[in-house]
């Protein structure tokens, strides 16, 4: 049986323009509604990454090619285009926002041509992205962005700047940086990127300490009698927020733990069997994470196929009673890796 990747990825190979990957990003939706199963989950997931993966080279591709044929700046030796996020961690459902940054190196002498080259690169690109069906940022983690857009040089400057000071904001970007993951150039920049920021942070107790305390929050939206916490005001009333409802604290304590743990992976699924693998998480939790993991992402995948905003919410009376069940006990797993992390915190501390 061919696969949603394979049906895509001819067409997306000879792409030209934001138009013809906006065709590619809804086709991957229409297939989708069309076999979304249970069953088939592990394959449909595997599926999604990568046609995201070769929408985003894509489109890497036609806004590099393009800045080339303008003559703006200088090219850098070596650069790397990186993406974060769910995309990042490989467990993106079908509208994901855009998640992305770049690092490049390149002679301390022609830095600032080359920072101009990244610039231009970097607003076609993510104008592309736009237009295929990838919304900003709402927090602005893209290319455009000189916090996500930097030379070697700069990323170490920023992250020491970042080790030192530890403020809130500060710790938010080192979580969202923990997700970086090389997806087109030089892929051994975003990898040693990466491997630096988890062994910085490492040897670093107090900070991870710190960052420990921020994976706590939000709590998860279950009450003490198994009672399921929905949105009480406003036109999401009645709804669960898929993300938020432990699925984001699940992610960031596996996070964190990958980093308390010198395990510098990137995606969830590697995370987790590293940590088991490591004797950090005992196999029954491991297995319980993955069950949880599984169940948010099928539910977000089965009630998020259609684009526009709010499509995290899904009204809690709309869900099948088993796929109620199966939340409900997510969220308890959601609930006993914070508190498994709250103790690894304890110990820091003590």
């Amino acid at each position: 049986m061919e696969s949603l990747a394979e049906k895509v990825a001819e067409r997306l190979s000879a792409a030209e323009s934001a138009a013809e990957l906006r065709f590619c990003h809804d086709e991957l939706a229409r297939e989708l509604r069309r076999c979304l199963t249970l069953e088939q989950m592990e394959q449909l997931a595997s599926d999604i990454v990568c046609v995201h993966e070769a929408i985003l080279r894509r489109a890497f591709f036609l806004a590099e090619r393009e800045t080339m044929k303008q003559s703006v700046g200088i090219r850098p030796p070596a650069w790397c285009w990186y993406v974060m996020g769910s995309i990042g961690r490989r467990e993106p459902t079908i509208w994901t926002d855009q998640d992305h940054g770049v690092l490049f190196d390149c002679p301390e002498e022609v830095e600032a041509d080359c920072y101009e080259f990244i610039r231009h690169m970097a607003a076609i690109g993510v104008d592309m992205l736009h237009e295929a069906g990838y919304p900003y940022c709402s927090g602005y983690v893209m290319a455009t962005n000189k916090r996500w857009a930097q030379s070697v040089r700069g990323w170490e400057q920023q992250l020491s700047s970042y080790f030192e000071s530890g403020w809130p904001n500060d710790i938010r970007f080192l979580l969202i940086a923990m997700d970086m993951r090389p997806l087109y150039g030089e892929t051994e920049l975003a990898e040693e990127g990466r491997r630096m920021l988890f062994s910085a942070v490492a040897k670093r107790p107090p900070l991870l300490a710190r960052m420990g305390e921020h994976v706590q929050f939000p709590p998860v939206p279950l009450g003490w009698l198994g009672n399921v916490q929905t949105e009480r005001w406003g036109p999401h009333s009645g709804a669960v927020h898929m993300k938020q409802s432990g699925y984001v604290q699940l992610t960031n304590a596996l996070k964190w733990l990958a980093c308390f743990a010198r395990v510098p992976a990137a995606d969830t699924a590697e995370r987790r069997r590293a940590l088991e693998a490591a004797g950090v998480l005992t196999a029954p939790l491991s297995a319980a994470v993955g069950e949880a993991l599984s169940v948010y992402y099928s539910i977000r995948l089965k009630y998020s196929t259609e684009a526009g905003d709010g499509r995290e919410y899904v009204l809690w009376r709309t869900l099948e009673r088993t796929e109620q069940k199966q939340l409900k006990q997510a969220m308890r797993t959601a609930k006993r890796l914070q508190r498994f992390v709250a103790r690894q915190v304890a110990r820091i501390h003590a």
